[in-house]
């Protein structure tokens, strides 16, 4: 038996030291050489900007992919699709007008079917859906613009501001999103009528028509923050209205996490200092602020806590709030709801997911309108509803790094 051991492990050493010198060779597996044969039963759905479509495959194991061939503005690109399915899409056209796409089947050694010739005929393009519902008034400190996106395309919306002496119409916003709709604001204008012009571009350089509209921005300045004073502690009643807390016990201010996050670090004038309160409170907390002057707000910026996605829109950052204001706090019905937000993530993915585009929300701070037609008011309070960590959690808690707020003082 002994004799027999040693044979065998001799045998599988020889076999090791003959399969290590054998020299590496990369290539596909199971390729057996055979060309597959083309796709068959095409048909096409046009959709906006381009088509899905479907076919039969190929009885081929040795059947990898399926890619189609096409040009848009003189430029070729492919598109593939695996077998494990039986359609592919092709888009970035600008145009409605009928075009060529070449179907093959691809083996695994890279070998290409003969091709299959098919007609589309793209649906208007997202660009163009994007201009036909583009809105545009004024608003505080420039204009304000509304669309809608229907087909949840990757696009820009570009803002052109025309100089009133060079005629020249000079790039002053982009917005960027892949949204069903969206509206943003294009600040920092004099109150003095000008030209704009709004257009829609794609990652596939399709640009729209350009709307043109005249437009006369609304007087406002940025509110004088070394007047902000933090308004807690000051025994006066909290008007305790819809939504209140689950437990049933009365809304209560947030207090400090400790000493190192202030509230006075919200007006700071630095996006490295925090405010943050307690945590397990119950929801909603309650924060107020006085403004140092009575005004009538236009909007404000806030700076969420940045960092990983453990913190931007995670943690304790705002998710939905309300704004309420007042002139004599020691009343609770003097307390007037001025509007109420829901933050909302450009990329629409879930918690703990963020696109390059959430991280630059993040960085640049983020705008919420005040409703037009408030009431000048000299304090303010979040009322701070739920936060991204908790969102309509019975508990949480609420940190940021910076507000920034506009109006016309009166």
């Amino acid at each position: 038996m002994k004799n027999v051991r040693v044979l065998l492990s001799s045998s599988l050493l020889l076999i090791i030291i003959t399969v290590a010198c054998k020299k590496d060779s990369l290539g596909p597996l199971f390729d057996d050489g055979t060309i597959p044969g083309p796709v068959k039963n095409v048909q096409v759905e046009n959709i906006a900007g381009g088509a899905k479509i479907s076919y039969t495959l190929p009885d081929s194991r040795n059947l990898l992919y399926v890619k189609a061939d096409y040009e848009l503005k003189n430029i070729k690109w492919e598109a593939k699709s695996s077998f494990y399915q039986n359609f592919l899409v092709v888009e970035g056209y600008g145009d409605t007008l009928e075009h060529d796409v070449m179907l093959y089947c691809a083996s695994r050694g890279g070998k290409l079917s003969e091709p299959v010739k098919v007609k589309i005929k793209p649906l208007t393009p997202p660009v163009t859906n994007v201009y036909r519902s583009l809105f545009v008034d004024s608003t505080f400190g420039g204009i304000y613009t509304k669309l809608k996106n229907i087909d949840r395309a990757n696009i820009v919306v570009k803002v052109l501001l025309q100089d009133s002496v060079t005629k020249v119409w000079n790039n002053i916003d982009n917005y960027y999103t892949s949204l069903d709709s969206g509206q943003f604001a294009t600040r920092g204008l004099p109150p003095v009528r000008r030209w704009f012009g709004i257009y829609v571009k794609d990652r596939w350089n399709n640009i729209s028509d350009t709307l043109k509209v005249q437009k006369t921005p609304i007087y406002e300045e940025q509110l004088d923050k070394t007047k902000f004073a933090d308004m807690r502690n000051k025994n006066y009643p909290i008007p305790q209205v819809a939504p209140l807390p689950p437990s049933g016990l009365p809304i209560v201010e947030g207090v400090d996490y400790s000493g190192s996050y202030p509230l006075k670090n919200l007006w700071d004038d630095k996006v490295t200092t925090m405010f943050h309160t307690k945590e397990k409170y119950d929801m909603p907390l309650w924060v107020p602020i006085d403004l140092g002057t009575k005004a009538i707000l236009s909007r404000f910026k806030i700076w969420q806590r940045p960092g990983p996605t453990s913190y931007s829109f995670n943690h304790g950052n705002p998710h939905k709030w309300e704004i309420w204001g007042s002139n004599d706090i020691t009343k609770a019905n003097s307390w007037v709801k001025l509007g109420e937000y829901t933050m909302v993530k450009p990329s629409g993915l879930p918690v703990g997911i963020n696109s390059n585009e959430d991280n630059e929300a993040v960085n640049e701070g983020q705008e919420f309108d005040l409703p037009i037609g408030v009431p000048a008011v000299r304090y303010i309070a979040w009322k701070h509803i739920d936060n991204w960590g908790a969102i309509d959690g019975a508990t949480g808690f609420l940190h940021m790094m910076e507000l920034t707020v506009w109006g016309q003082k009166q």
